[in-house]
């Protein structure tokens, strides 16, 4: 007998014959192989964005063709979406351009963590830095710069009056992002003396009055008057390193790019793009329309093609463009039909909780909390396309990404956003810990989650082992949690029910099964199912099932694939 106390939170079953089903005898058939998408292809032309006409198509011309499609209506009333295109045999999404498997496939190191996608360490500060472009228009005004060794930034600023707000929410969400496993620019907390700016060469700006002309010194000393200047007479900006590669302009989160051979799967359909919902709703990153986005054309090992990355982060958790963010973001879109006609009919009687939300404890965090957070019901400014196109299994692979980050590893990333109140960053931490496990709870509960299932042979006997996502993330206890397993052949040949078994664990820490050795048995159903399903003490029912495909030759065995009821 093995000691499982030894393997927390494992669960394995040991069998000689470890085939199960759930419905009809079908063939089992592998799902097909997902092509990699970072073949080289010839450079693309850079796509030409509108943010008026995307907002437009987003909030408008979308919803009315959402519900005049009938048959898209009818599937999500019947839970029958479409799934993601690309997903493998297991249910997980393959590295590729748009995304590539961190801290959920393998617990990323502290330092691993705390560099994210960092080559360097920021902008040089012992030189000049040279203003190449820069914006005036809008609240917080913003510029290029090039440093002493010559290398490129986008420099941004926090609001006035609210230090570290955005330049915080920027690089703690970099790294985060980064961890989880999506693409994202170096971004770098750094300081420096207004009087090491100086205005390049013909740099063009529009003015506040709409003229387009050369900047002047006196423009840059402008700019500055309207950014928040510590007391040590330094300013803290982020500085935000030019993306590697070829700027293509940024991608949209439906269709495909066109002029992309490789770009083969409608973005609405991509796993990683419809599981944005659970992460972002997670950071509260509201502002995930089209425009926060990036293509790069890049070269690697001898090939070129387009990079996906996700940009600009500075209004996530309480931050604004303005200063603190308003108690509805991330519970309305900008424009809300829903809640328009509901406030409207009760004659601005009603007030819904979020609407009298307005506790900012810290400026530096602004108002950002987990008492009204509900996973299943947060709402990006603009309707976002894969978004609606979400299934639970999506939902649940998102939440993994998240639960994948350690109370440890979330303490060591928050470090990052360089607080110089202990507890504001004290704070920050907590709320990300609440929303994090409220995540787990909501989208966890909407699938069967087992996971990371693999074979071990044990004595000469086959154990099929995972993990309960539900304990692995302290969401419950293994005490209170039970599962229901069947073994059975998987084909045409099936003749009866003598050939299932069913098993109930009552125990999680009894859970080596043993069965007489049957090699007729496996020559007879080479591939078979189990299928398992959970039951909660918490809840008092029993999950959705989960099947897993297995491949048996006598000497050996194989994992084919998994399949989760929606």
């Amino acid at each position: 007998m093995i000691n499982t106390k030894k393997v927390p939170g494992l669960i394995c079953l040991i069998s000689i014959i470890i085939f199960s089903a759930c419905g009809g005898h079908r063939a089992f058939v592998p799902s097909p192989v997902i092509p990699d998408d970072r073949q080289h292809i010839p450079e693309p032309e850079e796509y030409e964005y509108s943010e008026v006409a995307d907002a437009f198509d987003m909030l408008i011309s979308n919803q009315l063709e959402q519900s005049l499609d009938l048959s898209r209506q009818f599937r999500h009333l019947t839970n029958d979406r479409k799934q993601a295109y690309n997903v493998n045999a297991f249910d997980e999404v393959p590295n590729s351009s748009w995304f590539t498997n961190r801290n959920a496939a393998r617990q990323m190191s502290i330092a691993e963590l705390r560099r994210g996608p960092d080559t360097g360490d920021g902008p040089d500060t012992t030189g000049k830095w040279t203003v190449t472009r820069a914006k005036v228009e809008g609240v917080t005004p913003g510029f290029h710069i090039k440093d002493k060794r010559g290398d490129r930034y986008l420099i941004k600023f926090d609001p006035k009056g609210y230090p570290e707000l955005a330049t915080g929410a920027e690089v703690v969400s970099t790294k985060l992002f980064y961890a989880m496993g999506y693409f994202t620019p170096e971004n770098y907390i750094s300081y420096f003396y207004p009087e090491s700016l100086m205005v390049g060469d013909k740099v063009k700006f529009t003015d506040a009055n709409g003229k387009k002309r050369f900047m002047s010194e006196q423009d840059l000393k402008d700019l500055i008057s309207r950014i928040e200047v510590g007391v040590d007479g330094r300013v803290r900006v982020v500085a935000s390193k030019y993306i590697i590669g070829v700027a293509k302009g940024p991608f949209t989160y439906e269709g495909v790019r066109k002029d992309d051979p490789n770009d083969f799967i409608p973005h609405q359909h991509r796993r990683e793009l419809r599981a944005l919902y659970v992460t972002t709703s997670w950071l509260n990153h509201t502002d995930t329309k089209a425009g926060n986005s990036f293509d790069s054309y890049i070269t690697e090992d001898g090939k070129s093609y387009i990079r996906h990355y996700l940009i600009d982060f500075g209004t996530t958790f309480g931050s604004a463009a303005r200063g603190p963010s308003a108690g509805k973001i991330g519970h309305e879109n900008s424009i809300d039909p829903h809640m328009l006609l509901t406030r409207t009919f009760a004659l601005g009687l009603y007030y819904p909780d979020y609407d009298k939300y307005d506790d900012v404890k810290y400026n530096s965090i602004g108002l950002f909390g987990s008492e009204l957070f509900d996973p299943g019901h947060y709402k990006p400014l603009i309707p976002n396309p894969a978004f609606e196109n979400k299934t639970n299994r999506d939902c649940y692979w998102g939440a993994r990404l998240v639960m994948s980050f350690t109370d440890h590893q979330l303490e060591e990333i928050v470090k990052e956003g360089q607080y110089s109140d202990p507890a504001a960053e004290a704070y920050l931490l907590k709320v990300l810990k609440e929303r994090r496990d409220k995540i787990g709870r909501y989208w966890y509960a909407r699938v069967n989650p087992l996971d990371y299932f693999r074979l071990m042979r044990i004595r000469g006997s086959w154990h099929l082992c995972f993990e309960d996502m539900m304990v692995l993330g302290n969401l419950e206890e293994s005490k209170d949690t039970k599962y229901r397993v069947v073994f059975e052949p998987h084909g045409d040949k099936v003749e009866s029910e003598t050939d299932k078994r069913r098993i109930d664990l009552k125990d999680q820490h009894a859970v080596f099964l043993s069965h007489a050795d049957d090699a007729s048995f496996f020559d007879k159903f080479p591939v078979g199912e189990v299928t398992i399903y959970t039951f909660r003490n918490s809840t008092g029912n029993w999950s959705k099932w989960l099947k897993v495909y297995i491949q048996y030759d006598k000497e050996s065995a194989k994992i084919m694939g998994i399949e989760r009821q929606e």
